[in-house]
C-alpha cells in the first residue's frame, strides 16, 4: 500500500514554542512503524515558513523565512528518521514541476525510485522560489502527489479529529462526520475558511484536496495528528479514525489524471445549468453558456469550471484566453456566439467531470 501523509502545520508548531520536538518525534515514531509493515509512506510537510519566522526577530519576507525554516525542519526529521534506521530524501516543488510533461515523468521516476528503496520521500512546497506559480497550500500538492503516484489513500494530518457539522472552535453543537460519499457544497459549507495563524491552507481545502484524490480512486482521510497512534489505527489496524473521503472506481486514463493537475488553478468560467447538462452527457463546453470569466489565463491554461451556484464540477484546458472571452459575455445573440467562437471552449477530449 502507498499512503500520502500531509502535517499541516498547526500540528508540528504551537504558538509559545516553536516546533514541538516531542510530538514531532512521536510522530515520526509511529510514521516508521508503519513504515516497517511494508506501507510505502511519502510524507508532505508543512511548518518551514512558521520555523523560520520564530529563528529570528527580523521582519523577513515569506520566502526568507522558508528558507531560513526549511533547513532545521529537515535536519529535525533526518534526525529523528535515522534514530529509527531509516533513510530520508528531501524535494522541494512549484506548479511548474508538474505542468512540463517530461518534468512530470521525471519526478514520478524519482519517487518511485525512492520508495522503490525504502526512502521516505519528504516534500514541501519551495516557497522561497514561488511567485504566482504556487499551490496555495500544501494540501493541493498532497492531493496532487496522491494522483502522481497512484497512492491508495492520502492522509491529511491537522489539529482537529476530522471534519465537523460547524466550526468545533467556535460551535457547541459541531459534531464529527465519520464518512462523506460526496465532496458537494452541502458539505463544503460546513467548513470554516479560517485558517491556523500559522499555516496557508484551512478545512476547505483539504476538501478540494479530498474531491481531487476520490475522482482518481483514492481514499482520503482527515484526522488529528496531535494523536501520533492514529496513523497506525488506520494504516495498520484498519480502524475508523477522523473522517473518511470516499473513493469511487476510476475510470479517467492515466493523461486525463495528470490533466488534473490542473485544479490548483485559480482561474474560474462559470457556466449555466444548460452548458453543465451538456458536460455531464460528455459534450464539450461551448461558448453560449458562458455566464462569467473570473482570473486571467490565456490559451492552453487550465480553468475549474463552475456552475451559478459556485460549485466546481468540471475542469479542463481551454481554447481561448479570458481576454478573448471577456467580450461574448456582453453578447445576447446566440448566433453571433457562434459564429465567433468557432472552437469550443473546452473541448471534450481535455475536460474532466469531478466527482460532486
Amino acid at each position: 500500500m502507498k499512503v500520502i501523509l500531509k502535517i499541516g502545520t498547526s500540528v508540528l508548531v504551537n504558538n509559545i514554542n516553536g516546533l514541538d520536538l516531542v510530538l514531532m518525534q512521536n510522530l515520526v515514531c509511529e510514521i516508521s512503524r508503519v513504515y516497517n509493515q511494508g506501507v510505502q509512506i511519502i510524507l508532505i510537510t508543512s511548518g518551514a515558513v512558521a520555523t523560520g519566522r520564530e529563528m529570528v526577530n527580523n521582519l523577513l519576507s515569506r520566502s526568507s523565512f522558508a528558507a531560513l525554516g526549511q533547513t532545521k525542519l529537515i535536519k529535525y526529521y533526518y534526525d529523528f528518521f535515522g534514530e529509527q534506521g531509516i533513510q530520508i530524501a528531501q524535494v522541494l516543488l512549484s506548479a511548474n514541476s508538474f505542468k512540463n510533461r517530461s518534468r512530470f515523468n521525471l519526478l514520478k521516476e524519482t519517487l518511485t525510485q525512492l520508495t522503490d528503496n525504502r526512502i521516505i520521500p519528504i516534500i514541501n512546497e519551495n516557497d522561497t522560489t514561488v511567485l504566482k506559480d504556487s499551490f496555495g497550500d500544501n494540501d493541493s500538492l498532497a492531493a496532487i502527489i496522491s494522483v502522481l503516484v497512484s497512492a491508495q489513500k492520502l492522509v491529511f494530518l491537522t489539529d482537529l479529529d476530522g471534519l465537523y457539522s460547524s466550526d468545533p472552535k467556535t460551535g457547541k453543537n459541531a459534531r464529527l462526520i465519520k464518512e462523506v460519499e460526496s465532496v458537494d457544497l452541502e458539505i463544503q459549507r460546513m467548513c470554516s475558511k479560517n485558517t491556523s495563524k500559522l499555516g496557508q491552507g484551512g478545512m476547505l481545502s483539504k476538501l478540494k484536496g479530498a474531491k481531487l484524490a476520490t475522482t482518481c480512486g483514492i481514499d482520503a482521510f482527515i484526522m488529528s495528528g496531535l494523536n501520533p497512534d492514529n496513523i497506525s489505527k488506520l494504516l495498520l489496524n484498519n480502524q475508523p479514525v477522523g473522517t473518511k473521503f470516499t473513493s469511487r472506481k476510476s475510470h479517467l486514463s492515466e493523461r486525463k489524471k495528470r490533466l488534473l493537475i490542473g485544479t490548483i488553478s485559480e482561474s474560474r468560467i462559470i457556466v449555466d445549468q444548460g452548458a453543465r447538462k451538456a458536460l455531464e452527457d460528455k459534450n464539450s463546453l461551448l461558448a453560449v453558456g458562458l455566464r462569467g470569466i473570473k482570473g486571467d489565463f490565456m490559451k492552453g491554461d487550465f480553468v475549474n469550471i463552475i456552475d451559478k451556484k459556485g460549485e466546481v464540477f468540471a475542469f479542463g484546458v481551454v481554447n481561448y484566453g479570458s481576454k478573448e472571452l471577456m467580450p461574448l459575455l456582453s453578447l445576447r445573440d446566440k448566433d453571433e456566439i457562434r459564429r465567433l467562437f468557432r472552437k469550443a471552449v473546452v473541448h471534450i477530449d481535455n475536460l474532466i467531470l469531478l466527482k460532486c
